[in-house]
Formats: C-alpha cells, structure tokens, sequence
C-alpha cells in the first residue's frame, strides 16, 4: 500500500494536528454566519485569547511543533526540561533527521499491520453494536426534528474544519450526540447545547491539542456559559456510562483502503460518501457503521472505477453485495441530492483540493444491481 492511498485516513496529518498555541497565534477565521435552531450566529465583536495557556505553552511549543513523530516529541520534551544540552550536530541531531525520513515507513507500517487486521475487525464489529444509537429515537423526542438534527450536523462540520479537526472528531461526536438523544429528551432550545458538548469531548477524546472549552462557548455566542458546556459534558459522559470508544464507518473504511488498494481520489471519495450520511437519522442509523462504510466503498468505487464490491473485501468483511444493496441505494440517493441540500457544510469541505475534489464529481445516473 502506497503512503499517497493512505493520506486520506491520517487523521494526524499536518492539516488536522495543529496545536493550541498555533490556533490561538492564528487570525480567526470567519466562515460566514451561522445559524443553528435559531439562536447561533458568528460573533464579529469577539476577539478573544487564551493568554494564561499561551504563556503556559509558549516555552515548550516550538519544540514540540518541530518534531513529527508523537513519542519522539515526549523525548525530546523531557530532555529540554531536564536541562540537557542540544547543540547542532549532536547525536541527537541525527537521531532526528533519522526518525523524520523514516517517518512515512513506520506510519505505513503502524497502519497495516496484517496479522491483526482480521482480530481489529472482529473487535470492531462486536462493539459498533454495543454503541449503536437506537434507529428510531427521534420519534421519541417531543421538542426536536430531523430537520434541526440535520442543521446542527452541518454546524459541528463547520466548527471542525474551523478548528481543523480530524474527520474521526466529527464522527465520534455525532455517535455521542445520537446515543445521548437516543436515552434523553432534549428541548430545542439545548440541542445546540448537546451537539457543542459533543464535540468537545470528541475533541478530548481523539484531538492531541483539542481547543479549549472557552472556545467552544464562542462559536455558540455565548449563547450558552462555560458552566452549562461543563454541566452538559458531564451529563453526556454520566449518560453514556463513559464509554466513548466507539467504531465508525470512518474506521471500517481505513481497514477496507488497507485491505483492497483504492487510488486516493477513491478513498477520498469514499470518505466524503460516508460523512455525507452523518447528516440523516432515517434510514443511515437502521445499518451499522461497517454496512455504511461498505456502501460508501462501494459506490465511490463505481463512479470512479465501475467495479462494485471486490471479492477481497466480500472475504474480509463477511458482507455480500446483496446484503450492502439497501444501504447502497439508500446512499446513492444521498449522493444524488447533496448539491441541493441547504446544508453544505460537508460538500464545501470535499471541494478542497486535499480531498481531490472529489464533492464536485458527478454521481452515477444509476447502479448496477438486479
């Protein structure tokens, strides 16, 4: 498997990983207004910073921006506090440039590892059922809609590429907002409320420099106190028992990339399939992550490829293509009318040209199957 196949699963890649005290030097970026169940809008009288973690962090900072590889940075960190010496030409020196060119060899390899493919999937399989949202909560709720759902989705999009947070954040943070709906009822006044809790312990959970909880209170206006966020995170984690490992169809889809080789225009692709069906509680929530990471396979390999379920993953995955069929057609409608939706938030995010474009690429008329 080439590094370029696997660049659109790094979700430590340089895009993504970008520490607080670069976020807080960093301009804010204004993406436009937003709205969300009517109480959100961009704050342009706001210009906040963080000063008390910008003097914490602004010591050790460079020198942990300086170095790739997450364990050398510990090391790196201890000796710089410890008083060693690092001069230029030093053996540590070369240690350094030694790990840096090896840097994509021990990724690949990290990401492969074959002989534990098929346990991590077995794994992976019996816990997507235990952390499953329940399909039909949202009938259950009194006060919310699948349409208000759908605008507070497209939001958390927003807020993540803000931020620049790793695509498995935003899925992490929607099975932490389903699973709570899906056991508690919320007033639409909180569901903004929920969803910002939700990506804040997402972000906590699979970030390496999440933003802090205060600006997790702007991007809602104020809308909300840091005391409510806090009240609200805790209610979350007390709600879902603090089991916050949950498998994606983020997750199920790096397998498949690893396991039958794609071109990245087609991972992409498959990537952007899969996050579009965050968006709707009926019918994605009735098919497990791994179905859904199957059909988004699936289909971005015959739009680009005209090849529909290889056998290497009918093998691996236990799934035939009959059994992927109604999530399939379920997603190639999604696909159909994503230009038209008034929520973008995703699509705009697949225009960039480090996702290949790949929301511009025309759907399938149709699909093959009998």
């Amino acid at each position: 498997m080439s590094s370029s196949a696997l660049a659109p699963f790094a979700s430590r890649s340089s895009r993504e990983n970008i520490s607080a005290q670069a976020r807080m030097d960093g301009p804010r970026l204004k993406a436009g207004q937003r709205v969300v169940l009517g109480v959100l809008t961009e704050n342009d009288h706001h210009n906040r910073t963080c000063n008390q973690v910008s003097l914490c962090l602004s010591p050790i900072m460079p020198f942990m921006l300086n170095s790739k590889i997450q364990g050398f940075k510990v090391f790196f960190f201890l000796l710089f506090v410890s008083g060693v010496c690092m001069c230029t030409g030093s053996c540590l020196d070369a240690s350094m440039q030694s790990l840096e060119e090896e840097e994509v060899a021990v990724t690949e390899d990290v990401l492969c590892v074959p002989e534990y493919a098929e346990d991590i999937h077995r794994h992976l399989r019996e816990s997507e059922i235990r952390y499953r949202p329940k399909p039909g909560y949202m009938r259950k709720q009194p006060d919310i809609t699948n349409c208000m759902r759908v605008i507070l989705i497209d939001w958390l999009v927003e807020v993540a590429e803000e931020y620049k947070l790793c695509s498995e954040t935003v899925y992490l943070a929607v099975n932490y907002l389903d699973r709570f709906l899906s056991s508690m009822s919320v007033l639409r006044g909180k569901l903004q409320l929920v969803g910002t809790a939700a990506i804040l312990v997402a972000a906590k959970y699979e970030e390496i420099y999440p933003p802090e909880v205060d600006e997790f209170v702007y991007i809602t206006d104020d809308t909300y106190s840091k005391k409510q966020l806090l009240r609200m995170e805790h209610l979350i984690l007390k709600v879902l028992s603090f089991d916050m490992t949950a498998p994606t169809s983020y997750q199920f889809l790096t397998q498949y990339v690893l396991v039958e080789r794609v071109c990245s225009e087609t991972a992409n692709l498959a990537l952007y399939l899969s996050e579009l069906t965050l968006l709707e509680v009926e019918p994605f929530l009735q098919h497990l992550p791994s179905k859904i990471a199957a059909a988004a396979y699936c289909l971005a390999n015959y739009t680009l490829n005209r090849t529909l379920w290889p056998d290497a993953l009918h093998a691996f995955t236990g799934y035939s293509l009959a059994e992927i069929a109604q999530c399939l057609i379920a997603l190639h409608k999604l696909h159909l009318s994503a230009e038209s939706r008034p929520q973008q938030a995703i699509r705009e995010k697949y225009k960039s040209s480090e996702y290949s474009s790949v929301s511009l690429i025309k759907p399938v008329e149709g699909l093959p199957l009998h």
